[in-house]
């Protein structure tokens, strides 16, 4: 059908239609050469980027790096994210997933011989916080939220964000945040950094990606943000 339709857009994957910024593209060459560049380098990421990162989230997603947090650079946002199951579950751990979720999270879970715990969303793909916190078990380690929702695009309201960092709080679990769609938000909907709140550095973790907002993806380039204390 492609090959008959030229301009069709497939959306069977995640992958935008632009490039990186003309730019960064423009810069590469003199980074490559840079033998400094070339060596091993903090396992965090670059200063230079984990700076750049830190001003960013200040300034889009009104988290404050110093309150609380740290930023690893991973090999995309799905690295980050199987580093985060790794570093929080012990086998037989749950993780609570609202449904629809992205599977390649319930992989992560299962990969780590956690187990992935799929919740009911509400009628226009809201977050039925009810029914989340019904799933809750004595097992339960995280709460996955993925806004704006892949696969449905949806915007959590940040009330209901909210509620989940509250619900993490009161059990002592992590709230999953994954934000790899931030930028895609249509109809007047404004994305929501559950980690801006006060009191969530104690338990949000908040995934990024330059693969969709950057048009990145073979760049292999992601971030997260997470407790201080896990570090």
């Amino acid at each position: 059908m492609v090959r008959d339709n030229p301009g069709c857009i497939s959306l069977g994957q995640g992958v935008v239609s632009y490039g990186p910024p003309a730019d960064d593209v423009a810069r590469l060459p003199g980074l490559m050469a840079d033998l400094q560049l070339n060596k091993y380098q903090a396992v965090s990421g670059l200063p230079a980027l984990t700076d750049a990162l830190t001003k960013k989230l200040e300034a889009v997603n009104r988290v404050d790096i110093a309150n609380g947090y740290r930023i690893m650079v991973t090999a995309g946002s799905n690295m980050a994210f199987l580093n985060a199951v790794l570093a929080v579950a012990d086998p037989g751990d749950e993780f609570i997933l609202p449904l629809p979720y992205y599977f390649n999270q319930e992989m992560a879970v299962k990969m780590c011989d956690a187990v992935p715990v799929a919740v009911p969303s509400l009628e226009d793909y809201q977050l039925d916080i009810e029914a989340i916190e019904a799933a809750i078990s004595p097992k339960t380690r995280a709460i996955v939220t993925v806004s704006p929702n892949n696969p449905t695009g949806v915007v959590y309201r940040p009330e209901d964000l909210a509620r989940i960092n509250h619900l993490c709080k009161r059990y002592g679990l992590y709230h999953f945040s994954d934000e790899a769609y931030e930028y895609f938000t249509y109809e007047g909907a404004k994305h929501y950094s559950a980690a801006s709140a006060g009191s969530a550095c104690e338990h949000t973790l908040s995934f990024f990606s330059f693969s969709k907002n950057y048009g990145m993806a073979s760049w292999r380039v992601g971030y997260v943000v997470y407790p201080e204390h896990l570090h």
